[in-house]
């Protein structure tokens, strides 16, 4: 392998990280078209935007709080890689879709017509079920994907001794260039500077991973797929006034769960 590598005159670590960022922008990609045929334009683009957006914000000020660090991809918006909030809603959609599929089969078996029929008719009730196992799923996820990530400094936490992460004290591992290698200086890097005045960052890890980044995702998908399906449950809606009620819930969420992603110092 290394021989073709050297051959073609490309480096194995560069090759793999494109390789992994251009797979996750496809998977994206096959995951819109997927919906788009499933579900119709109108709710994916409403799914899928509003998902990128939550997960482009919240990421984004964890990166400017200094809680860790996205370097050496090649697509940015912003502070984080494109395919951060890609990926993100894209497991999502997947993890619904699949939610949905052992739902319907078990109602199935038990001549039910929906999932409310457990439930007596209560849409609450069917709505925290569908997303605890959707959070559930996406948790298992992510404890497979965040620790090799981190190992392979496809993001990087700050350290337990909350070290700055700075260009030239993590090896370069996969990227050649100290791109994002460094927390910028902004507002918003001075406003949460004020929680960690005192003692370690995030001690509490878990595969070397802090464990509110676990909680975390947990919150964040538990939160996402309950107002989503709440707002596609209400048939009675037009498409503009779901889409309108959907983002007004990602604007209210977003300062929420940011607070609920950095300051906790677990």
């Amino acid at each position: 392998m290394n021989e073709l590598f050297d051959f073609l005159g490309v480096v194995p670590a560069n090759f793999f990280k494109a390789a992994f960022e251009i797979s996750l922008i496809m998977l994206f990609l096959l995951c819109l078209y997927h919906s788009s045929k499933q579900h119709g334009w109108k709710r994916t683009l409403r799914e899928f935007s509003a998902g990128f957006f939550l997960t482009a914000c919240c990421e984004s000020v964890g990166v400017l709080s200094g809680a860790y660090v996205y370097p050496g991809y090649y697509f940015y918006l912003f502070s984080i890689p494109i395919v951060n909030p890609a990926s993100w809603i894209s497991l999502v959609y997947i993890v619904m879709e699949l939610t949905n599929r052992i739902v319907t089969r078990s109602a199935i078996k038990h001549k039910q017509k929906s999932v409310f029929s457990f439930f007596k008719g209560s849409l609450i009730s069917s709505l925290l079920l569908l997303a605890f196992i959707d959070a559930s799923l996406a948790l298992v996820i992510d404890l497979v994907m965040d620790p090799l990530a981190t190992i392979y400094n496809w993001w990087i936490w700050v350290e337990p001794n909350n070290i700055k992460v700075v260009a030239g004290n993590v090896v370069p591992y996969n990227f050649e260039n100290y791109t994002h290698m460094v927390t910028p200086d902004n507002p918003i890097h001075d406003f949460f500077a004020g929680f960690f005045s005192e003692g370690t960052r995030y001690p509490t890890r878990l595969f070397g991973i802090p464990l509110i980044n676990f909680i975390a995702w947990f919150v964040f998908v538990f939160v996402f797929t309950i107002q989503f399906r709440w707002v596609e449950f209400k048939e009675e809606w037009s498409d503009m006034k779901k889409t309108l009620v959907l983002w007004c819930l990602m604007i209210i969420d977003v300062p929420f769960l940011c607070m609920l992603l950095i300051v906790p110092n677990l």
